[in-house]
């Protein structure tokens, strides 16, 4: 059967069908779960007679499950609504804290969790076990791993906790279920797509980093969000391995690597139809960082920073992306290198477009 898709070429699950130069359909795989999508209705049904022809298949109608993520489409507003909320009530009844009270952060803005809290001696070991009851750290950090796909509000709390899984501890594990406690408070939000408001077409980024707030290794976090027409649509908290010596040099490599994923999407983009006319901006709350970015050559700081993070310097020059500055309290990344106190945090949040839309 040859029904004429081409594999994309930024991602090895999805596929795309153009007619006259037009997308006309594309679909999404992940093992045996497949999506459709398209702007005709006739051409979808017409696609999947032709499976049916040659596979067993079950067609379960319009989207509204996948992978435990249910979507709402709203038509009307052209808006689609993610929302993980029966996923998130199955991980609460699993560990039993359904009737868990609920807090507003996911982590204390003055958390200690450091490596000197794991487990050292016989009798550590055993409170701890007491502790557990039996409930692995990794089965409490796992479903958080998945259910941040849906939830960048919990991305940093997350990838904290999850540094600490070789060798856990009461601490770590308090703040686990701390993270759960939040995602109780939490678990009836969305996350939308679609357009906001008459926002253009342009894809817009945020990077921050956390610069020597790690007491362990001293290494780096950092972030960056992206969005479309004013909705997030990529994001990521990560500890990087370098030891930046400065303010400067943190926010470059943390820039360095949102670039990397700007160039990414703006691939994306262009194999579904959107191609990035403009450069890509993306804010930045340290001039310094700016500064240098677009000439390194006369920064003494840029000779000892490893040659893959001048990278961001190659796309600026080919006028790919642009450093724009932001004051730090309007960084949205923010969110993603650091725990914030109760009002910045739900500001940032509402912001990603994680919000109670019924």
């Amino acid at each position: 059967m040859k029904l004429e898709f081409k594999h994309a070429f930024t991602d090895n699950c999805l596929y795309i069908k153009k007619e006259n130069k037009r997308i006309a359909l594309i679909i999404l795989v992940h093992v045996n779960d497949t999506v459709i999508a398209g702007l005709q209705k006739l051409k979808i049904i017409s696609f999947k007679n032709a499976l049916i022809k040659d596979f067993e298949i079950t067609d379960l109608s319009e989207l509204k499950y996948m992978l435990s993520i249910m979507v709402i489409q709203n038509c009307a507003n052209q808006l689609i609504y993610l929302n993980q909320s029966a996923y998130i009530h199955q991980i609460l009844i699993w560990f039993g804290m359904q009737d868990a009270n609920t807090v507003s952060i996911p982590l204390p803005v003055k958390h200690n969790l450091t490596l000197s809290q794991c487990l050292k001696t016989n009798n550590e070991k055993q409170a701890y076990k007491d502790y557990a009851k039996g409930i692995h750290y990794l089965s409490l950090v796992g479903p958080l791993l998945f259910a941040i796909q849906m939830q960048p509000n919990i991305q940093f709390a997350v990838g904290l906790v999850a540094q600490f899984s070789g060798n856990s501890g009461i601490a770590y594990s308090e703040a686990t279920k701390r993270i759960l406690h939040y995602l109780k408070n939490i678990v009836d939000l969305n996350l939308i797509l679609g357009r906001h408001g008459k926002k253009a077409f342009d894809l817009v980024g945020w990077t921050d980093s956390n610069w020597a707030q790690n007491t362990d290794d001293c290494k780096l976090v950092g972030g960056f969000v992206f969005d479309v027409t004013g909705r997030s649509i990529s994001w990521l908290s990560k500890k990087q391995s370098t030891v930046a010596t400065s303010s400067v040099k943190a926010e470059y490599i943390a820039s360095a690597n949102a670039t990397k994923e700007a160039v990414w999407l703006h691939i994306l983009l262009h194999e579904l139809d959107y191609s990035q006319t403009m450069a890509t901006i993306i804010h930045v709350d340290n001039q310094g960082c700016i500064a240098l970015a677009n000439n390194p050559v006369s920064h003494s700081c840029a000779k000892h920073i490893d040659i893959q993070h001048h990278f961001i310097c190659n796309r600026i020059e080919q006028g790919e992306v642009e450093l724009h500055y932001v004051p730090t309290k309007d960084m949205l990344a923010d969110i993603f290198t650091k725990a914030l106190p109760c009002g910045a945090f739900e500001r940032f949040h509402a912001c990603l477009g994680v919000l109670n839309c019924f």
